[in-house]
């Protein structure tokens, strides 16, 4: 647990966190809802762009998440998780967050997680331009796969 709480924090300074505390009680000065519209948008997105590219590939898979209840919005909402759980499903992949790291994409072992290292944890969550470089990764690693499987 303290492993995780390290990784979580790493990198954001008490200065940081105090600012984005002091937006957040700005932002919920109103009805709060804005926010929270907008991180649904965004995330939801980002889940749908990359459960896209791996629909095309038969080497990865990610888990399904049916749509849900929201008590907040007071409605069932698709999907819109912050980690996507990515599975290598080669036999010779025995260590997913390996395969990735070659292609130059960030994952966290299962193991680290208490699940198999078939299984890497990808955080949908950071900046726009590292979501973007990750989907732009993700999609040449898949169309690489792709190549290889038609010759």
């Amino acid at each position: 647990m303290l492993t995780y709480i390290r990784l979580a924090e790493m990198g954001v300074s008490r200065d940081t966190q105090l600012r984005a505390l002091k937006l957040l009680k700005a932002i919920l000065q109103g009805n709060g809802k804005e926010i929270f519209q907008f991180a649904y948008k965004t995330m939801r997105g980002r889940w749908e762009q990359l459960s896209q590219i791996i629909s095309a590939s038969t080497r990865f898979t990610i888990q399904e998440i049916p749509p849900q209840f929201c008590n907040f919005f007071q409605q069932v909402r698709g999907p819109s998780p912050a980690y996507a759980w990515v599975k290598c499903e080669r036999k010779e992949d025995s260590n997913c967050a390996e395969v990735l790291s070659r292609a130059k994409i960030t994952g966290r072992r299962g193991s680290m997680f208490g699940s198999d290292d078939r299984y890497a944890r990808l955080s949908l969550i950071r900046r726009q331009d590292d979501f973007d470089l990750l989907i732009h990764r993700l999609t040449d690693l898949v169309s690489e796969e792709n190549r290889a499987e038609s010759m």
